[in-house]
C-alpha cells in the first residue's frame, strides 16, 4: 500500500511512498481467456478436474485452462476427438491450429493467463546512512549558530527533524567521520534500523567537531557496512560536509578530491548511491558536481550532471535532506509473470485512471518481460502521495509463472 508521512510544522504535507525496490502484489487475479463464455464444456470436464478457482498465479491442473468466472475448464482432452477437423488439443485443454503459437511451445504448454487488475505498491524501505563531517571547521558560524548545531537540528529536532519524522519509513544509520593522529578514518557509527531516532540521538547529541576530513576513506568504511546489510530496498549514503576533503595519508592541504570521487564511484558499483550536501559555501562547485555524478554512476566531467545540494541556511539544509530522502524511490513494477515484448504495446497502464502511453517519455516502458517502469512525469507523480495503477494485458500477451 502507498502510505504518507506528513511533515510537521508549517502545515506542508510531505508524502512518502512506502517502498525500498516498488513491486506488484503477488495476487494478480486472472481474467477469462475464453471468447465463448456460454460454450458448453461438459464432455471434456467429465474426464478432467474442472471447476476449481484459478488466477494468474494459481494455474489450473494439466489439461485445463482458466476460463469464465476464473474457474478451470477445458475445450478438449489430449488424444480425444473433441476438436474440429484441422485443430489439435493443447496440453491446457484448448483447441488450437497447432501446438506452436499463441504463446505455446512445441510441447503443447500454452500461456492462458491474463492481467486485468488494479495494482497497489508493496512496501519498500530504503536504508540511508547519514555520513556527517565531524571536522573542526564545523564550528564555523552558520545561520545564527554554527554548522554543527544547525545540521544536528535539521536532522534530529524532536518535532521537525528528518530522522524523527521518517524513522518508521527509513532505516537510518549514522556515521560521524573525522581523522586524528591516532585513528584515521575515525568513524563513530550507529547501525541502520527502523525506529532509530533515540539510538542515533544518543550518539550524535553529545558529539562535537574534532579534527580532519578524510571523506574518501570514510565512504569506503561505510560501504563495508552497507554492502552485506541484508534488508531489501535502496541503499544510500547522504554525505553532509562543510569543506574540501583530505586523506589519512595527507591531512593537509585539502587535496583528497580524487580519493573521495573514487570512493563514491566504487560505492555505486556495489549498489550504493551517494549524495552530497555542502553545509555552507566552502565546498567548491566543481567537487560537488564530481561527487554528485560519481555517486549516481554518471561519468565525471561529462555532459550529464546529477544534482548536488549547497545549503546556505537552515531551511535549505532541511530541504536538501528532504529532497534526497523522499526521492529514493524507484519507479519499477515487478510482474508476477511475463509479458511478450513483441506484443507489449497491446497492454494498457493507467495512473489514477489516466492512460499512460507505451514508450512515451512521460508514460511507461517494458524493461524486461517481468518488469514495467513508469518514466518521466508518471515516475515523478508516484513519488508523492497516494496513487493507483491499473494494468491490463490481453490473454496470450501475459503469461503467469509456470
Amino acid at each position: 500500500m502507498i502510505q504518507r508521512a506528513l511533515r510537521s510544522g508549517g502545515g506542508v504535507s510531505r508524502r512518502w511512498l512506502s517502498g525500498a525496490v516498488l513491486g506488484l502484489l503477488a495476487a494478480l487475479a486472472a481474467a477469462s481467456c475464453s471468447d465463448s463464455a456460454e460454450e458448453s464444456l461438459v464432455t471434456p470436464c467429465d474426464k478432467l478436474e474442472c471447476g476449481g478457482a484459478c488466477s494468474a498465479i494459481s494455474p489450473c491442473p494439466t489439461g485445463t485452462f482458466c476460463g469464465p468466472g476464473n474457474t478451470c475448464t477445458a475445450e478438449c482432452t489430449l488424444g480425444g476427438d473433441d476438436c474440429p477437423d484441422g485443430k489439435l488439443c493443447s496440453a491446457s485443454g484448448r483447441c488450437q491450429d497447432s501446438l506452436i503459437g499463441d504463446g505455446g511451445t512445441s510441447d503443447g504448454n500454452f500461456g492462458d493467463g491474463c492481467i486485468n487488475e488494479k495494482i497497489t505498491f508493496g512496501k519498500q524501505i530504503p536504508t540511508v546512512v547519514l555520513l556527517i563531517d565531524q571536522s573542526g571547521s564545523m564550528t564555523s558560524g552558520f545561520g545564527g549558530s554554527n554548522r554543527w548545531d544547525v545540521l544536528y537540528d535539521a536532522l534530529m529536532n524532536p518535532t521537525t527533524g528528518i530522522v524523527k519524522l521518517l524513522e518508521t519509513e527509513v532505516r537510518f544509520g549514522l556515521a560521524l567521520y573525522t581523522g586524528t593522529d591516532n585513528e584515521c578514518p575515525k568513524l563513530t557509527e550507529v547501525s541502520m534500523a527502523l525506529g532509530n531516532y533515540n539510538a542515533i540521538d544518543a550518539v550524535y547529541g553529545p558529539a562535537q567537531p574534532d579534527s580532519e576530513t578524510p571523506t574518501g576513506e570514510s565512504i569506503d568504511g561505510v560501504v563495508t557496512t552497507l554492502v552485506p546489510y541484508p534488508e531489501p530496498g535502496p541503499k544510500v549514503i547522504v554525505l553532509a560536509t562543510d569543506g574540501e576533503p583530505d586523506t589519512c595519508a595527507v591531512p593537509n592541504p585539502q587535496n583528497g578530491q580524487p580519493e573521495a570521487v573514487a570512493a563514491a564511484q566504487a560505492a555505486f558499483t556495489q549498489g550504493i548511491e551517494t549524495y552530497i550536501i555542502s553545509v555552507g559555501a566552502t565546498v567548491s562547485v566543481g567537487h560537488m558536481q564530481d561527487m554528485a555524478n560519481a555517486g549516481k554512476g554518471v561519468p565525471v566531467g561529462g555532459s550529464q550532471n546529477e544534482p548536488y545540494y549547497q545549503a546556505l541556511d537552515q531551511q535549505a539544509l532541511y530541504d536538501a535532506f528532504q529532497t534526497i530522502i523522499y526521492g529514493v524511490r524507484p519507479c519499477t513494477l515487478q510482474l508476477n509473470g511475463t509479458v511478450d515484448p513483441a506484443q507489449a504495446g497491446q497492454g494498457q497502464v493507467a495512473l489514477d485512471g489516466k492512460p499512460l502511453g507505451y514508450q512515451d517519455p512521460d508514460g511507461w516502458k517494458l524493461n524486461s518481460p517481468s518488469e514495467i517502469e513508469l518514466v518521466g512525469a508518471a515516475c515523478d507523480a508516484i513519488k508523492e502521495g497516494d496513487h493507483s495503477i491499473d494494468i491490463s494485458f490481453p490473454c496470450g500477451v501475459f503469461k503467469p509463472p509456470s
